[in-house]
């Protein structure tokens, strides 16, 4: 059985009265994550609930500590565009990724200025700011788009940031985004965790029955033996995309200007498209388990640190 809000945020999500109360629950929750606690502060409280122990941020090691350690002293002007929903596509035509982008049908500032006749039979909807906020929808005449409406604006006055201070997400327009539904099954979701511009290693979910299981492959496709604590790992060997080699290259440069991101990427026949880049999956506070296997060790190694640019007094003051 997975952790109560865990649980409860599976059942809200199949409906759309669940999806509502399960919204404006996070509000006040944010409201009050919000109240009183520096960002340092929440970060260490959060991670000794979590890990059992304080983290280290003078010297830190692990792959979660250095997720933190990223949070709190360095910033990239790169980060907020790759993470708006709607920025990076405009990010990836600029590098010259048009082709891996997917449709966009629209983009509005509130679900009222959506004009539901004109959309497809088919479509996916989500916000350019949040994080699981989507509605996938495979056809409209059995939609009940009043309501969803009030779902997706309650969406608009979340900030992912109040949860896990991914300051990346804090100051991105709260907006509606609308593309093409990708029509294809299985639909397999490929995520390229890149550290320091090198891809290494893949995480990659699946859904059997009503549960969702997470998988971590090496990048010379060994299934490797870790998930994260919410999750456990599936029986399934999930073979290599046909079109692996050039993902990866993709990967490797849309990685390059960052110590850490996680690059998404789908892959239906003869076609990439691009997913999303995720710099702190998880918030970077889920513990790699089994911990006996030290995975959380092993991929901290992975990522060299930049020179702290943000918080410099905070920096200073944690070595000192």
């Amino acid at each position: 059985m997975p952790p109560v809000k865990d649980y409860v945020k599976q059942k809200a999500s199949k409906s759309w009265y669940g999806n509502l109360l399960y919204s404006r629950l996070r509000g006040v929750f944010e409201i009050v994550a919000m109240a009183g606690l520096s960002d340092e502060a929440y970060i260490k409280t959060t991670y000794k609930k979590r890990f059992g122990r304080e983290i280290d941020l003078k010297n830190p090691k692990t792959y979660t500590e250095k997720l933190q350690w990223l949070k709190l002293f360095y910033r990239n002007d790169k980060m907020p565009i790759c993470t708006d929903k709607y920025a990076v596509h405009q990010y990836l035509e600029h590098l010259g990724y048009k082709q891996l982008l997917n449709e966009i049908i629209g983009i509005y500032k509130s679900a009222y200025d959506i004009d539901f006749e004109s959309l497809p039979e088919a479509f996916v909807a989500k916000t350019t700011h949040g994080c699981g906020q989507n509605l996938i929808c495979k056809d409209k005449s059995e939609l009940d788009w009043e309501k969803w409406k009030k779902v997706m604006n309650s969406w608009l006055k979340l900030n992912v940031y109040a949860f896990g201070r991914e300051w990346n997400y804090k100051d991105i327009p709260p907006r509606i985004i609308i593309e093409k539904l990708i029509d294809h099954e299985p639909l397999i979701d490929y995520k390229f965790m890149c550290f320091n511009g090198e891809p290494k290693f893949l995480q990659i979910n699946n859904d059997q029955g009503s549960n969702q299981h997470v998988d971590f492959y090496d990048i010379s496709w060994n299934k490797v033996d870790f998930t994260y604590k919410r999750f456990t790992q599936s029986d399934i060997f999930v073979s290599p995309p046909l079109q692996f080699e050039e993902m990866k290259e993709i990967a490797r440069k849309l990685s390059a200007p960052f110590p850490y991101v996680r690059v998404d990427f789908y892959n239906p026949p003869n076609q990439i498209i691009f997913g999303e880049l995720t710099f702190f999956p998880g918030s970077g506070l889920l513990p790699l388990v089994p911990v006996a296997n030290e995975y959380d060790q092993k991929l901290g190694a992975q990522i060299n640190l930049p020179l702290p640019n943000h918080n410099i007094e905070l920096h200073i003051k944690i070595h000192y």
